[in-house]
């Protein structure tokens, strides 16, 4: 068995001069900001930014960097500037949750599990082995037609193979039926 990816979603990079990276990638390739979050003082960044360039919530997200080469957990891994994650979208739910179970009997680190957050996806986060992360993720947000991102609710922490799809997707709202219709949620409308 393995992971099996629908498509690269995202992609994930540390700016030194976030400013200046942000206004680059608006000036010269024309995207546009869905979100900002700053980060609390003891992250080694300051604020990351979430750029688009279709309906998806972001094909980029950016991390301004506080300081260089600090620490970001107890594994020795370092903030430094250069890519940060790169991101493959799931085609469903019970897709994702393989995935976690993969991942686990595979021995392969994890990183966390989480949603919250700009694009409030579900996703799934470990290393390759060279150190790069790789986010596997299902149901990020899309944009709508006012080109206005969702009010985010804070990164949480969640266990995948245990976690409430239903409510969540619930929550998420009727854009998201079809996805609850795939996930098997009862009463959701097929697509």
């Amino acid at each position: 068995m393995s992971v099996r990816p629908r498509r690269i979603g995202h992609v994930g990079m540390v700016a030194r001069d976030l400013p200046r990276m942000v206004a680059f990638y608006e000036e010269v390739l024309g995207m546009q900001v869905s979100d900002r979050m700053p980060y609390p003082a003891d992250s080694p960044y300051h604020e990351a930014v979430w750029l688009r360039i279709n309906s998806d919530h972001h094909v980029i997200s950016m991390f301004g960097l506080r300081e260089q080469d600090v620490p970001l957990n107890a594994s020795g891994r370092r903030a430094q500037p250069g890519m940060h994650h790169l991101a493959f979208e799931m085609a469903s739910f019970d897709d994702l949750k393989r995935a976690v179970g993969f991942v686990r009997e595979a021995g392969i680190e994890m990183q966390g599990q989480r949603t919250g957050g700009p694009g409030c996806q579900l996703r799934l986060y470990f290393w390759d082995p060279e150190d790069n992360m790789i986010e596997l993720y299902w149901a990020l947000d899309q944009i709508g037609w006012d080109g206005a991102a969702r009010p985010y609710p804070p990164v949480e922490t969640i266990d995948l193979e245990t976690f409430d799809v239903a409510a969540w997707l619930e929550w998420k709202g009727p854009e998201f039926e079809p996805a609850a219709a795939q996930a098997g949620i009862a009463g959701a409308q097929p697509a």
